[in-house]
């Protein structure tokens, strides 16, 4: 009988790995969709193909991750040893990019000191001529 940890884990890692295969597949067709748009406004340049290619690699980086992820949630529910060993080294990575957000944590969004009015302020103009 398979212990309720261990199903447990199996499912999270399923989960896991359908959203992320859906942000996935999400990012690459942003980034399709930002290189179009990005070629309409500048056509000529070199940016539009990089967004669309930058897009189409971290789209395919982060569903290729998340098959992964599946991919070690059924050797956890088969209670393989290699699932075991994915799960883990899975984690592990999930866990090193969490440390970098302890200690590079985004700033909170700051208002404004005034109350949310901005103030103007008036710039001095320069004169005219020195003397």
């Amino acid at each position: 009988m398979r212990p309720l940890g261990v199903t447990l884990i199996a499912v999270w890692f399923w989960l896991r790995s359908a959203l992320g295969i859906i942000f996935g597949l999400g990012i690459a067709l942003i980034g399709g969709l930002a290189g179009r748009a990005m070629h309409a406004l500048s056509a000529g340049t070199v940016l539009p193909s990089f967004l669309a290619g930058l897009g189409a690699f971290l789209g395919i980086a982060v569903a290729g991750l998340s098959v992964l992820t599946a991919v070690a949630g059924v050797g956890v529910w088969l209670m393989k040893n290699w699932g075991r060993i994915l799960a883990i080294a899975l984690a592990a990575l999930s866990l090193l990019f969490s440390i970098r957000s302890l200690f590079h944590p985004h700033p909170p969004a700051r208002s404004p000191p005034s109350g949310g009015r901005r103030r103007h302020h008036r710039v001095p103009h320069a004169s005219r001529s020195p003397g």
